[in-house]
């Protein structure tokens, strides 16, 4: 995801996400970390 989204290549000067149409901005790592979802508690049985 970093490689992708955040990361600017030096061959391509920009992602490889906005080079493939994707993505039109560069990522930051606060942005990528917000993706990934809350855990759901569960409950551990009957005590």
């Amino acid at each position: 995801m970093f490689f992708n989204f955040a990361r600017i290549q030096k061959t391509l000067r920009v992602t490889p996400a906005m080079e493939a149409g994707v993505s039109y901005h560069v990522w930051s790592l606060e942005e990528i970390a917000a993706l990934v979802p809350e855990p759901e508690l569960k409950p551990h049985g009957s005590y």
